[in-house]
């Protein structure tokens, strides 16, 4: 194992040697699932054929600019929706988290597939506790090793990685098995599509290459890659700012003088640039995946007078870099304005911050997630005031971490909202 935790080492491996460290380690669980090696964009071990051609319509369907402007309409109407249903519950304890993953659920699946996965409205809160506990467990079994990964000779008798791949298949056919098979019997000529009259979903059908279980498994990783890190960077984004109520104001203030009375829109809101700092500062703070996904080294390969050998697992440290006071003043301490005046991105391209990674295998999604991030943080505080349960001070909001494979806020984030604009 070989941890980069400096912006010249993690350069090293995710841009100079980018294409000998462009493969994925995974533990035996992520194996062991069926047709699973040839069916992600995210974890697949090698840059192969399947991988460049799920990668190509994501990248048609979801991640490309001409695919962001067409789904517009979707990330705004899904935002309203919970907006809606918070108007709903003024005056009333809701947890957010919730709200979000279900809003950003009902996103991503109405890109890919045409329908919601929730109905925000009635609040389904078991269906949220198992949607988001599927989420959870899939990332933490496909991502953490085991004592077969640290002891291979083991992987013939290994009935646990095996046990626990099989529980997470049949999870996973449940929630999207019904709905693959449902689009193959229509052919796609029933159902109202999202991108130039087909979506994911059509795609991967019409390519015979694809079996039901492979679509299955790139829904799910879609699924979580829209969900998980862009809910828990929502939900610190909201809480740095209700804690502080001057960056809050002047949010709030930004947002007024841009929308002008009007619904906010993503066009509006990517003209509030202290906003947009915000969002920055939160993804630097609170890295959503710290150690990054982990990379594999498909040749042995020298750097820095270091003979990495094949097979090793590379992990990039991006939450330590993101915090080395080497590189940023006040390191520890939620601060926007830094990037105020500097042409420091979320893209990649300056290693001491990589909240979506970078190279070969940064996150595809990147930009969708900032958008969803502006939308929903940017209605969350044009619509409502916040407030905490039982009159406690919004100074005393707790902020510890849980840490697994992401880093989340350990307790749900429940607040109270009241009415600021009729939407």
């Amino acid at each position: 194992m070989v941890v980069a935790s400096s912006p010249d080492t993690a350069k090293e491996f995710c841009k100079t040697h980018d294409r000998m460290f462009s493969g994925r380690h995974l533990p035996s669980v992520y194996h062991n699932l069926p047709r699973t090696m040839d069916s992600s964009i995210v974890l697949s071990p090698e840059c192969g054929r399947s991988w460049k051609l799920l990668r190509s319509i994501g990248q048609n369907c979801v991640f490309s600019s001409k695919a962001m402007e067409t789904n517009a309409w979707i990330r705004k109407a899904k935002v309203m929706e919970m907006v809606s249903h918070i108007s709903s519950k003024e005056g009333e304890v809701v947890n957010l988290e919730d709200l979000i993953f279900a809003t950003l659920a009902n996103i991503i699946s109405s890109v890919l597939t045409s329908r919601d996965l929730f109905d925000v409205k009635n609040e389904a809160k078991d269906k949220y506790r198992v949607m988001m506990g599927l989420v959870n467990e899939v990332i933490e079994k496909t991502t953490t090793l085991g004592l077969v990964d640290f002891l291979p000779v083991l992987r013939w008798v290994d009935f646990w990685s095996k046990g626990k791949a099989m529980d997470m298949y049949r999870k996973i056919k449940l929630t999207w098995g019904s709905i693959i098979q449902e689009r193959r019997s229509s052919k796609g000529s029933d159902h109202k599509s999202s991108s130039d009259g087909q979506d994911f979903l059509d795609i991967v059908l019409a390519d015979s290459s694809f079996s039901e279980d492979q679509i299955g498994n790139a829904l799910m990783e879609l699924l979580i890659g829209a969900t998980d890190s862009t809910t828990i960077t929502t939900v610190w984004l909201m809480v740095e700012l209700i804690r502080n109520q001057e960056m809050l104001s002047r949010v709030r203030d930004e947002i007024a003088q841009t929308v002008t009375g009007d619904k906010p829109s993503e066009s509006l809101l990517s003209q509030c640039h202290y906003f947009q700092a915000c969002i920055k500062e939160t993804l630097r703070l609170h890295v959503p995946a710290p150690l990054l996904v982990p990379h594999r080294a498909t040749e042995t390969c020298k750097v820095n007078n270091y003979v990495i050998p094949k097979d090793s697992m590379i992990l990039v440290n991006a939450w330590g870099i993101a915090r080395d006071p080497d590189y940023w003043n006040d390191a520890t301490v939620f601060k926007p304005d830094r990037f105020l005046d500097t042409k420091i991105g979320f893209r990649g391209t300056h290693f001491e911050y990589l909240p979506f990674g970078t190279g070969l295998r940064m996150c595809p999604g990147s930009t969708v997630a900032f958008k969803n991030i502006q939308m929903l943080v940017g209605s969350l505080l044009h619509y409502f005031d916040w407030s905490l349960p039982g009159g406690v001070a919004l100074t005393a909001i707790d902020m510890n971490e849980k840490y697994v494979t992401t880093l989340k806020k350990e307790k749900p984030l429940l607040l109270i909202p009241k009415l600021r604009y009729k939407n």
